[in-house]
């Protein structure tokens, strides 16, 4: 397992040339321990799907600027990525961080399934000329909570508008928990061609405090049954920082998902938000582990996939080397969008659904959370936007000096120049920052650009967040899951 004692790297060159008023504060190089690494790193940030992230965004955002950016749009003869939110689960784990509507009954479906008929005609009204799609990913919630009809019909609902073009990804989220025989197939049948099945942890002992009870033999027939249809891609995710984890059982949950030989494995860290989130609170505070061993089940997990071939892709994502997500990442042709990593992405995207998110034009625009009120506006034939942005060009610059970093772990200048005209002098204040983290082995600035090390892609939020400038505006007890 790589160690944080393993890594020491000397400061670049650039640092004379830029930040050159504090070289002074540089500290001295050092091969941090783990627990020093922990105590530096571990604090809230940005998962930066986007940027900037909702929490800059403003409140009550206009319908008024998402009709003049989809006008805009409507133009760009692009396609699309187009995201649904199916927001019903049976039964809501204490886990859980998304959008959910925990339902034991199926009674609220047929009342969802109008509002996404009218919300994915009102983006076809606006968006005329403009439809082919190269990106649909269904998340939730539980999707398969949907019944194999309604599946089918929420499909032909947004599809009959927007046409997949051939080469489009195709992807939902599954629960084998609540999985019945003709889900699978009827997915299969519509064109979905990648699935991803939420395992998180497959100890007994973690499945019972998180509130889930998703046994092995559940996880192995549905990847079974999904390989026996021909999905081309069968992707598994697993969450750290669980309560009850420890690094054996850990071990064994990796070590068994590996030996299944799925083509993508994420492995997301547990956001803790017991204010924001009340249901956490069933979780026992005291059985959660120690920031320490939440970073130690990381590099474990780490070694473990890269021991059974895996590649490390962007931030918490690994891929088989043959897999198209790790040929994109060693091309450089690795996109990010509020859908996660992705090889195929529309320059704009459509988020259909309560708490969707969309980003068109240059405007950013979730919406509202609750399923009644997103019900009542989308009926009434209006979007209902919750919370919004209209990105200027400077956002747009950092959005994608962040991406490039996160999904490459290099940031080259003469690209930076290239695409925006800027150069290093730019981003003064965020080099030299990132300075002050040389020292701990996580990155190397030189006059070509920033490098993140091996041990830094553990690390990579916090190292992007130097070039993140609304964070420091925001309220310290603002809501963001923790970095380590």
């Amino acid at each position: 397992m790589p160690l944080a004692s393993d890594a020491f790297l000397q400061v670049g060159g650039s640092i004379g040339k830029i930040g050159h008023t504090r070289r002074n504060a540089v500290p001295k190089a050092m091969s941090p321990s783990l627990p020093e690494l922990v105590k530096h790193y571990d604090r809230p940030g940005p998962r930066y799907t986007g940027y900037p992230m909702p929490p800059a965004w403003k409140d009550c955002f206009p319908e008024s600027e998402l009709l003049e950016a989809l006008a805009q749009a409507n133009g760009d003869p692009g396609p699309l990525s187009i995201y649904a939110h199916i927001p019903f689960c049976p039964r809501r784990c204490t886990y859980c961080g998304c959008n959910v509507v925990a339902s034991p009954h199926y009674t609220p479906v047929e009342a969802y399934l109008e509002a996404m008929e009218t919300e994915a005609e009102l983006w076809a009204k606006h968006l005329p000329t403009r439809r082919s799609t190269i990106q649909l990913h269904w998340g939730g919630g539980t999707p398969t909570y949907l019944k194999a009809p309604d599946l089918r019909r929420l499909f032909r609902a947004i599809t009959s508008r927007f046409p997949l073009l051939q080469d489009a990804e195709v992807s939902i989220e599954v629960d084998p928990t609540f999985l019945d025989a003709e889900q699978l197939p009827a997915l299969r049948e519509l064109g979905f061609n990648r699935v991803s099945f939420g395992v998180q942890d497959l100890d007994e002992g973690v499945q019972t405090l998180i509130g889930r009870g998703q046994t092995w033999d559940m996880t192995l027939a549905a990847v079974r049954q999904a390989r026996d249809l021909g999905f081309a891609g069968v992707n598994l995710d697993l969450v750290y920082g669980l309560p009850g984890q420890s690094l054996s059982t850990f071990q064994s949950t990796v070590e068994a998902v590996a030996e299944l030989s799925p083509d993508r494995i994420a492995i997301y860290g547990f956001a803790y938000l017991p204010r924001m989130m009340p249901h956490q609170r069933r979780i026992p505070a005291e059985r959660l582990p120690s920031p320490e061993t939440r970073l130690d089940l990381l590099l474990l997990a780490t070694d473990l996939l890269e021991r059974h071939g895996y590649a490390a892709i962007g931030m918490d994502h690994f891929a088989r080397p043959d897999d198209e997500l790790a040929k994109a990442a060693q091309d450089g042709r690795l996109m990010r969008n509020f859908m996660g990593y992705a090889v195929r992405s529309g320059r704009d995207s459509l988020g259909l659904g309560p708490s969707a998110i969309s980003n068109v034009a240059g405007v950013y625009s979730q919406n509202e959370k609750i399923l009644s009120k997103w019900e009542r506006t989308v009926l009434s034939g209006h979007f209902a936007p919750h919370k919004g942005c209209r990105l200027t060009r400077e956002d747009e610059l950092r959005r994608w000096v962040i991406h490039t970093l996160m999904g490459t772990f290099e940031l080259r200048w003469e690209d930076v120049q290239a695409q925006w005209g800027v150069g290093a002098d730019h981003f003064a204040d965020a080099l030299c920052e990132l300075a002050m983290e040389v020292p701990y082995g996580t990155v190397e600035l030189r006059d070509s650009g920033v490098f993140v090390t091996d041990l830094g892609r553990r690390f990579v939020r916090n190292l992007a967040m130097p070039f993140d400038a609304y964070l420091k505006r925001l309220a310290p007890s603002t809501a963001f899951s923790r970095t380590v």
